[in-house]
């Protein structure tokens, strides 16, 4: 079912990644998809996601550790990632 991905077929062409959606006078980039938890005893907010950017693939820039204080507007996208992956580190006991 997995495809070979594509490389950019114009050489030396930079693809720009997709501009932010502006949401109340603020940059609002999409997530595409959770790929990892941890806890960070260094950061104020101790449980990061490491995310994947929408139309960020392929970059320097595709993926960021993100706190979960960060992430209630993709509560589904936390929710799925702790079901396929139960023993990473998660906000609550999961039972």
């Amino acid at each position: 079912m997995l495809e070979p991905a594509t490389s950019n077929t114009f050489a030396k062409r930079i693809q720009l990644a997709p501009a932010p959606v502006i949401i109340d006078r603020e940059p609002e980039y999409e997530i595409s998809q959770i790929v990892n938890s941890k806890i960070d005893c260094q950061q104020a907010c101790k449980l990061l996601y490491k995310v994947i950017w929408l139309g960020y693939e392929d970059t320097g820039d595709e993926s960021e550790w993100i706190p979960i204080s960060e992430l209630s507007h993709v509560a589904n996208l936390v929710s799925n990632f702790h079901i396929a992956y139960p023993t990473k580190p998660s906000p609550l006991p999961l039972s």
